[in-house]
């Protein structure tokens, strides 16, 4: 049924949603999603909740993308309540969306799911897979299912790609499968310049970025007895450096990368104002998605999560240390 609607000869208005803070995944796939659907000559929207990292400014339509404010937030309302269809893309709670979320729920358009993250909320249609490395791959499975493979140009091929490399870790992570490989072989049928997409996923650096990661390393602490290493970054350290948004990605991999840890915490003040926002990174069988849900009101994969307490950075902090004991033996034995 939703097939024949989106491929039909009557016109729809769309809104496409990635989540706060889009990444790779989330910026690749829904900017896809956008020329395509606009090749079947529908009314489609690009809204991000938040401003996307300046690194992306590159990617092909992105100054198409409409960002939320005060100042557009009536438009943005008139959109939502207009729609016919609503694309949740690369996020499948509602949090994820907090600035207008009533918007959201008011609106009587059609809600579409499409995203790899699992325990999603429940959607008008579903097109949720956990076991899939990246949105990317259901963007691609959803037009392929459209039978309009043929309709993915360069433009399109070249932001699906970012989002596989992205939330691969450049084909590194254990979710990296033969279908990874195989959708990533076909969108480089498509012309795509790897190289050029590469060198611009690596100019992400700054000498403010470097200074705040300085910061962080050297905060790092390592909690041997369980195989852990977290730091954090305040909001004076992330002021000083006229912190710009994407610039702690990346901090919390360096925990991971040393040897014998396993479970690797970055703890983030971006505002004067709670919440904290932290990330979770594991290796082998320890599931940082339950950790985060259970303790922290988030959620993600099983080796990478996310999550928010409404404490200061030191009171997240000592809330933290308080409950990775009883953990112990799930975190030093999970490889």
């Amino acid at each position: 049924m939703l097939f024949s609607i989106i491929n039909g000869k009557i016109k729809k208005k769309i809104i496409l949603l990635p989540h706060n803070n889009p990444d790779g995944d989330a910026l690749g796939s829904s900017l896809a999603l956008l020329f395509y659907l606009r090749k079947l000559k529908h009314d489609v929207d690009l809204i991000s909740p938040t401003e996307y990292p300046e690194y992306f400014k590159w990617l092909p339509g992105i100054k198409d993308i409409i960002i939320f404010s005060e100042k557009n937030q009536s438009i943005i309302k008139k959109k939502f309540l207009n729609s016919d269809f609503i694309f949740i893309i690369d996020f499948n709670n509602l949090l994820r969306i907090k600035k207008f979320k009533n918007f959201f729920l008011y609106s009587k358009a059609k809600k579409i799911l499409i995203d790899h993250h699992p325990f999603p909320f429940h959607f008008d249609f579903m097109f949720s897979d956990p076991k899939v490395s990246a949105t990317s791959i259901l963007v691609f499975r959803f037009i392929s299912d459209m039978n309009h493979l043929d309709k993915i140009d360069k433009k399109i091929a070249t932001c699906l790609y970012v989002g596989l490399m992205t939330d691969t870790g450049y084909f590194r992570f254990p979710s990296v499968t033969s279908e990874t490989h195989f959708v990533a072989g076909k969108l480089i049928e498509k012309g795509i310049n790897i190289d050029e997409i590469y060198g611009h996923l690596q100019e992400k650096y700054n000498e403010n970025k470097l200074k705040l990661l300085s910061k962080a390393l050297k905060k790092l602490k390592i909690i041997k007895k369980y195989r852990t290493a977290y730091t954090s970054i305040s909001y004076s350290d992330s002021n000083f450096y006229s912190y710009k948004q994407g610039d702690s990605e990346g901090i919390i991999t360096y925990g991971l990368g040393i040897k014998n840890i396993v479970f690797s915490v970055f703890f983030f003040e971006e505002t004067k104002k709670s919440p904290i926002k932290i990330s979770f990174r594991s290796k082998g069988n320890f599931d940082v998605n339950i950790f985060a849900r259970k303790h922290f009101g988030g959620g993600g994969h099983k080796n990478a999560a996310g999550g928010i307490l409404e404490k200061s950075l030191s009171e997240t902090i000592k809330y933290f240390l308080s409950i990775i004991p009883s953990y112990k033996k799930d975190i030093i034995f999970s490889i």
